[in-house]
């Protein structure tokens, strides 16, 4: 459908029910279609007449019943209320909620990963990771809701909610591709408080599986919150825990402008137990396909089972038939008025 149809375009109806009403428009337009014209009477001799008429098509004649009855029939489509956007939501029997936790300290700004041969800075390579593992959760290609209510924590010298649980994945995509580098008041690795974060947001949800996906590229030296308590914290709440650690197990000295800095090496070893506290599991990541490897098997392993469908979602688009209906009902008062007027 092109120009200006378009607005007439529709993705399914509300309360179709309404156009049964429809046969009651048809049984009345056949009904006047067939009947005396308007004014007609019925003489032994009527040559002048019947001249006078033969003037004017009958088809023409019919225009005012046509006009009336695609007004009434657009009027009917109206109280169907046509929807855009309407589209099937799953209710799952296995509904997940998930958080992503993602570290943007200092460290993730090392450029040891490559895209096509490009080298890129780690935060970079999760971002496009994160988004991959998204992406793979929608509903469908085309559209902007998921399979599954994902939220997004960030995480430095402390943690915070970057977005929360949503079924909008256009919004979270967003919220991830404005996750920068913390300022530098903010540096830090708090891993123990991003947990603990994502446990608060997932702890009062209904959904049968929850679950926390933790990357970070170093250990951790912030917040009040150890590693292991988190987890263990995690475990209480029935929340399965995934760790990735993106970048080197070995201690490297990168350049910062002028002065070179020592950064500290993942520690796997507290990230391991973390997620087997929680019956999760640890990846280690040096490079970009490990990296997006872990990120697959993470939603290889957490599948939703879809159950039955529901609507949600959609635009209410009555409002062109509304109008069009009742341009429609007042040219069919206007060509009777003016054309086929009826004799006094």
């Amino acid at each position: 459908m092109s120009g200006w149809l378009r607005i007439f375009d529709y993705d399914g109806l509300a309360y179709p029910a309404m156009l049964w009403l429809g046969v009651i428009v048809l049984a009345l337009f056949v009904a006047e279609s067939l009947g005396l014209a308007p004014g007609a009477i019925r003489v032994s001799t009527g040559e002048l007449l019947a001249r006078i008429s033969g003037r004017r098509p009958d088809a023409a004649r019919r225009i005012p019943a046509v006009l009336r009855g695609l007004g009434l029939f657009l009027l009917l489509m109206a109280l169907a209320c046509p929807m855009r956007g309407y589209h099937i939501r799953k209710d799952r029997a296995g509904v997940i909620d998930i958080m992503l936790c993602l570290d943007v300290s200092g460290s993730m700004q090392q450029q040891d990963f490559t895209i096509n041969g490009k080298p890129h800075d780690r935060l970079y390579v999760a971002r496009e990771a994160a988004r991959s593992f998204i992406n793979n959760r929608r509903e469908t290609r085309d559209t902007r809701f998921g399979l599954d209510r994902i939220g997004l924590v960030l995480f430095s010298g402390l943690a915070w909610t970057q977005c929360p649980l949503t079924l909008d994945y256009d919004i979270l995509e967003r919220e991830l591709d404005n996750s920068t580098i913390a300022a530098e008041r903010k540096q830090g690795t708090a891993i123990g408080s991003a947990l603990g974060l994502a446990v608060r947001r997932l702890s009062k949800s209904e959904a049968k599986s929850k679950v926390v996906v933790l990357l970070s590229d170093g250990v951790n030296n912030r917040g009040d919150l150890d590693p292991i308590t988190a987890a263990r914290l995690a475990k209480e709440y029935g929340i399965r825990v995934y760790t990735i650690g993106a970048g080197s197990t070995e201690e490297v000295t990168v350049r910062r402008g002028l002065f070179p800095v020592r950064t500290e090496a993942i520690d796997a070893e507290t990230m391991r137990q973390m997620a087997e506290i929680t019956g999760g599991r640890f990846y280690l990541a040096t490079d970009t396909e490990s990296l997006l490897r872990a990120y697959d098997e993470i939603g290889a392993l957490e599948v939703t089972e879809i159950d039955v469908g529901d609507y949600y979602e959609a635009r209410e688009e009555f409002m062109p038939y509304l109008l069009a209906g009742a341009a429609a009902l007042v040219a069919s008062v206007f060509s009777r008025r003016l054309w086929f007027e009826v004799m006094p």
